[in-house]
């Protein structure tokens, strides 16, 4: 038996869901050749990890630091409680799986550390649209280049644990994948919020983003 289908992990029924905010930075970074967490955009003086949380703290009952076991904080994190990565699962759902590990209850609002342009009224939607219909496990907005859900942008309610769960089970760990495949509420972005998950994986998508975030 998996470590995922253990008995009585998970909760069940009706409850007081609060919203948690996580942020993952646990990744490697190795496209990029830095720690993506820990750098600076723009004149913004503050780290990404920093700037991150800050917008997940106006939102969230409490915020964790997701990260790969052994890692150290990245710079402006280094008080935030954190959360290691699930071992028994691979890449960003090791980390969500861990955060429905400590806290199965909650409604976790995730963000990954190299979306730099993520604003707060888009993670501030995602909160009312989760309200509105607690028992839905996914909320997502749609990638402006492809129109799939976004899952480093996304909140993942009380359902969203047990079903994770399955499919890390089975080996599948793309939450993407699994967003398609499950009852998951797919937004719009503005069009003028098209860029606002800008992913920074390479040091040319990092140069680009050092022009975004600077004053014009």
């Amino acid at each position: 038996m998996s470590d995922f289908d253990t008995p009585g992990r998970w909760p069940s029924g009706r409850m007081n869901v609060a919203l948690h905010g996580l942020l993952l930075a646990g990744g490697r970074s190795s496209r990029l050749g830095r720690d993506k967490a820990s750098m600076v955009l723009g004149d913004r003086g503050v780290s990404q990890a920093a700037h991150a949380l800050g917008l997940l703290r106006s939102l969230c009952a409490r915020t964790y630091l997701s990260l790969r076991e052994g890692q150290a904080a990245p710079a402006g994190a280094e008080v935030v409680p954190v959360l290691r990565d699930e071992p028994a699962a691979e890449g960003p759902l090791a980390g969500i799986l861990s955060a429905f590990r400590a806290v199965p209850g909650a409604a976790w609002l995730v963000v990954a550390c190299d979306l730099p342009f993520v604003r707060a009224d888009l993670l501030a939607r995602l909160a009312e649209c989760h309200r509105s219909e607690p028992s839905r496990p996914f909320f997502a907005y749609a990638a402006a280049e492809d129109g799939l859900p976004e899952p480093l942008c996304a909140i993942y309610g009380p359902p969203a644990g047990p079903i994770l769960a399955r499919y890390a089970a089975r080996g599948e760990f793309s939450p993407r994948r699994i967003m398609l495949e499950e009852n998951t509420l797919v937004l719009d972005l503005p069009g003028s919020e098209a860029g606002s998950l800008f992913n920074v994986n390479t040091p040319q998508d990092l140069a680009a983003a050092h022009v975004l975030a600077s004053p014009r």
